[in-house]
């Protein structure tokens, strides 16, 4: 928005002259606006929903609306509307208030002159955040149009960190026989190089170390130790910001293999005839980019079936199927043609509205609550009745990636206790400091963003202690968010709003990263710490993140025992498949592995016939639990000496009461954890030698 561009503003004020008088003072501080006096609630949101605004000048209160309300409307709606709140007095506590409120500023009364200062900071600061939006959608679409260009390439292509592979696309994938492109996350490039030539490819390293491009011939092996006659180049380049090689290899022999291999990705579920949860997201994709650019907002729903696995239990799994075939087709004839409808997950649709009229979608999603509620289902000679919770949000300028919006309408949908119904994403609200001060979801957003841009956020450690007299110096890192106030947000306050704006592979990355300068320090002192370091789902399900760790750890020149990687049960059961291969690709890195808060689901013992953890922490209820319950502790005895028949080595969280430590000692259990051993710290220093348990 350039200087020559009205401004399009819209005014909550009482006095149709002062509203004139604001409009005036703009025009004579040079600039020009497409202005409207709000009239009502209801007619604000229609304007807000209408179109795209560029300022909010508003009263504490006109036409029976406040600013609060007016504010509490715009977070809601997601938009990037900043706010000036015209105080009706001179009391500099105004501003305080105002700005409590989530104003952008406060002009206090009469003070014009200020008032013409903070417009055109802040019309310069929207403007600052519409450019960079516009940038990051001109980005996401060129590095679209790269990763398409290389996964549909019939060349095959990888990039490679320090002789491990981080990227490769399709065909690469296929020229050596692999089922998929997450193999190739332990097998070094040179592993694909037959015997007879590894040397040849050595030397050929060396010589490209000299010069910007190198090419050469290799005889190469594939999956099943068949030889691939090819020519291997190699070329500087980055890949996800990180300098690397580009690899290319080409066979020197037509193999008609390799092309019958190389299959279209269809964008179908096979199932309901739907489309699928890929193709879903590509054009997610394009709704999140064109809402960032203000140019169309979109809505989605996420449809899930209520007690599906109860009726796949009693239906079978065939007549299951049948039944969710039948509803969506169902709900196929109901949703219009012009909005995209998807099997997001086994017992979940997904639908993107084309445009951002909430009365209208929420019309569509109770009419379709109503006829999947009166639809019955005839599979097999009998009747299946169900029902479905939908979730619904907007996908507006501040929803900044697919993932968010997504997340939105399923914790709207997930709301949902008794299922049946509709409900519309309400931006959370967390409570923090003594005060119990309420702080929107949006505004933990921006603080995580800001924590990470200036390195703010906090680390510290807890010490686990052996029970048995083992002098082992270990600490559990524990993350904390301060705020401006000097609040502490613990993760149960910040990480659901981290998932949601996508930054949880970015703090895992970061917490691995200031850990290891911390354990470094505390080594290179004399001490012989091991951390056990968290990590979300995000990153145990990231294929790249298991090579970066590789990475760093070597940087750091610390022993592969001195940090154990820990993931929570819930992380463990939801995401089991990715959780086993992360635990075994630890092993293969000689890095060990946890399993943290265990005990909680319906089945945990489940978990370790995929998984095979060097440790498993219960969780902290168990040790409150056995203080007053005889059968508790003889449970928590089982699960100890189950646990270590398995040959893992166990502790437990959340000791507090050294009345229980007999007990624990009692079970045979290896580790304690907890506030009675220690506060967490704000460094890895702590007498392991003169614990008196």
């Amino acid at each position: 928005m350039s200087d020559k561009e009205p401004i399009r503003l819209l005014i909550l004020e009482e006095s149709q002259n002062r509203a004139e008088e604001l409009i005036v003072l703009l025009r004579t501080a040079g600039r020009a606006t497409r202005a409207h006096q709000i009239e009502s609630e209801a007619d604000f949101l229609e304007k807000i929903g209408d179109q795209q605004w560029d300022l909010v000048l508003a009263a504490p209160e006109a036409a029976g609306y406040t600013a609060g309300e007016l504010l509490e409307a715009i977070r809601a709606s997601d938009k990037d509307i900043p706010v000036i709140l015209l105080a009706d007095n001179r009391d500099p506590t105004s501003i305080t208030e105002g700005l409590k409120l989530g104003a952008v500023d406060v002009a206090l009364d009469d003070d014009d002159e200020r008032l013409v200062l903070i417009i055109e900071r802040e019309l310069k600061n929207l403007n600052s955040r519409r450019q960079r939006r516009r940038a990051e959608v001109e980005l996401r679409e060129t590095e679209r149009r790269n990763s398409l260009l290389l996964d549909s390439s019939t060349t095959a292509i990888a990039y490679v960190h320090e002789g491990m592979h981080i990227y490769t696309n399709r065909t690469y994938v296929d020229l050596f026989g692999y089922e998929d492109a997450d193999e190739y996350a332990g097998i070094p490039i040179i592993d694909l190089i037959s015997p007879q030539d590894q040397e040849k490819f050595k030397s050929f390293l060396k010589s490209y170390d000299e010069k910007e491009v190198s090419e050469e011939e290799f005889s190469c092996v594939d999956s099943e130790g068949s030889t691939i006659l090819t020519t291997l180049s190699m070329t500087r380049a980055t890949y996800d910001g990180e300098t690397c090689t580009q690899v290319i290899f080409k066979p020197l022999v037509d193999d008609s293999r390799l092309e019958d291999r190389i299959k279209e990705i269809s964008s179908q579920d096979l199932l309901t005839g739907l489309f699928n949860r890929q193709y879903f997201v590509e054009q997610m994709d394009y709704a999140v980019d064109n809402a960032n650019q203000g140019k169309q907002t979109s809505i989605v729903f996420y449809i899930m079936i209520d007690h599906f696995p109860r009726i796949r239990s009693e239906a079978g799994i065939s007549n299951a199927d049948l039944v969710l075939g039948d509803l969506a087709s169902m709900i196929r004839q109901i949703v219009p043609d012009e909005h995209l409808m998807a099997r997001f997950g086994d017992d979940v649709f997904t639908v993107l509205i084309s445009n951002g009229d909430k009365q209208q979608a929420e019309a569509l999603a109770e009419e379709i609550r109503q006829k999947v509620e009166g639809h019955m289902s005839e599979v097999s000679g009998k009747s299946y009745q169900v029902t479905v919770s939908i979730g619904v949000s907007v996908i507006a300028e501040n929803t900044s990636t697919v993932e968010e919006a997504i997340s939105r309408a399923h914790q709207a949908a997930d709301s949902l206790e008794d299922g049946n119904a509709v409900s519309f994403y309400e931006p959370a609200k967390i409570n923090v400091g003594e005060d119990g001060k309420s702080v929107s979801a949006d505004a933990i957003k921006d603080l995580i963003t800001h924590a990470l841009k200036t390195n703010t956020f906090k680390l510290q450690f807890q010490p686990i202690v052996s029970l048995h007299g083992e002098d082992e110096e270990q600490f559990e890192v524990l993350l904390r968010l301060p705020d401006a106030e000097g609040n502490i947000l613990r993760p149960a306050q910040f990480l659901q709003q981290a998932e949601d704006a996508g930054l949880l592979e970015k703090i895992d990355r970061w917490v691995v990263i200031q850990s290891v300068k911390q354990l470094t320090a505390q080594r290179e002192s004399g001490g012989k710490g091991r951390l056990f370091i968290n990590v979300s789902h995000k990153s145990i399900g990231n294929e790249e993140f298991l090579p970066w760790l590789s990475v760093a750890l070597k940087a750091a020149r610390l022993p592969s025992d001195a940090i154990i990687f820990q993931i929570h049960e819930n992380d463990a059961t939801s995401y089991i498949k990715q959780a086993a291969k992360f635990t075994k690709g630890l092993q293969e890195l000689h890095f060990k592995s946890s399993i943290n808060h265990f005990g909680c689901s319906l089945n945990p013992f489940n978990l370790l016939k995929h998984l095979t953890p060097d440790f498993v922490k219960l969780d902290g209820s168990f040790a409150t639990e056995i203080e007053s319950s005889k059968e508790k502790q003889k449970e928590l005895i089982e699960i100890v000496q189950a646990l270590q028949a398995t040959g893992v080595l166990t502790g437990i969280s959340g000791v507090e009461n050294p009345a229980i430590l007999p007990t624990l000692f009692m079970t045979g259990i290896n580790y304690i954890q907890g506030n009675y051993i220690s506060e967490p710290l704000d460094d890895p220093d702590y007498d392991f030698s003169s614990e008196d348990l």
